[in-house]
C-alpha cells in the first residue's frame, strides 16, 4: 500500500513539474564547447536531469556488475 502512495506522489510531482514547466517559457542562452543555442529554461533543466539520471544509472550498473562478476570469478577460480 505504501508503494502505491509513493508512485502516486512521484506521478503528482511529475505532473506538477510539467504544469510549472509549461508556464515558464523564458529563453536562456546555452553555451557548450562547440556552439551556443537558445533553449527554454525548462528544456535545459530537463536535459541536465536526464543526463544526471543516465550518468548515475551507468555508474550504479557498473558497481552492480562488478560485484556480481566478482562472485563468478571467485567460483571459477576455486574449481581450478
Amino acid at each position: 500500500m505504501t508503494r502505491f502512495f509513493y508512485v502516486v506522489f512521484i506521478i503528482a510531482l511529475i505532473v506538477f513539474g510539467l504544469i510549472l514547466g509549461s508556464l515558464n517559457q523564458q529563453v536562456a542562452e546555452f553555451n557548450y564547447l562547440i556552439a551556443k543555442t537558445e533553449l527554454r529554461v525548462v528544456d535545459i533543466s530537463a536535459l541536465f536531469l536526464v543526463a544526471g539520471f543516465l550518468l548515475g544509472l551507468s555508474v550504479s550498473m557498473a558497481f552492480i556488475l562488478k560485484a556480481k562478476t566478482k562472485g563468478w570469478f571467485a567460483k571459477s577460480s576455486d574449481k581450478t
